[in-house]
């Protein structure tokens, strides 16, 4: 029963793309530690996950206002806003972020939806002059939702070479729903232990 156990098993969950499982051991994370923002904020991913968006925004304001200035958490409900097609709000929220890193990401994407192009392709160069060995998989997710296909797989076999540790996330990451009907989509989760049929045996 302890909450911190069932988090670490949703965190395990998420990662198999069990989102069912994950909400379902979340949910009584958070019955049993309501003041948790951490808790709040692994709902909120299910969600985000999910395509429940609106919930996925009310558990990041949650975890927000239990814990104000939590790292990456403006980041993710302006990600919501984004899928949500309220390009607008997100980058006002992108902009509240504390976390350059995840402020960068964000406002890239956010200008790109706005058809600022100019400003996304400055903001991007930013977060790659800055944090390219750190947020090689975030940087791939980023170029896919701008829709640069060649440059999302380059970022992607990059985010292998440096271990980025955000690839356990991929198997269901939203971001990359641009780049799902590409042909190197498929053959690169099998690389890394990701594709639905590896999930599923284990």
């Amino acid at each position: 029963t302890d909450p911190d156990t069932i988090g670490a098993a949703s965190g395990l969950a998420q990662d198999l793309g069990r989102l069912d499982q994950a909400l379902e051991l979340d949910e009584y994370a958070v019955a049993r530690d309501p003041l948790n923002p951490a808790r709040h904020g692994s709902l909120g991913y299910d969600f985000t996950r999910m395509g429940r968006l609106d919930e996925a925004i009310a558990s990041y304001r949650t975890a927000l206002s239990l814990s104000p200035g939590r790292v990456g958490t403006q980041y993710n409900i302006g990600e919501a806003l984004l899928r949500k097609g309220d390009a607008a709000a997100a980058l006002g929220t992108m902009q509240l972020e504390a976390d350059e890193n995840w402020r960068l990401m964000g406002v890239t994407m956010a200008q790109f939806s706005l058809g600022k192009k100019a400003e996304s392709d400055a903001t991007l160069a930013e977060l790659i002059s800055k944090y390219e060995k750190d947020s090689a998989y975030n940087i791939a997710y980023v170029m896919a939702f701008r829709r640069e296909n060649d440059r999302a797989f380059e970022w992607l076999d990059k985010a292998v070479a440096y271990h980025d540790t955000g690839l356990v996330e991929i198997s269901d990451d939203p971001m990359f729903a641009n780049v799902r009907d590409d042909p190197r989509w498929l053959p690169f989760l099998r690389k890394i232990g990701k594709a639905p049929e590896q999930l599923a045996k284990i």
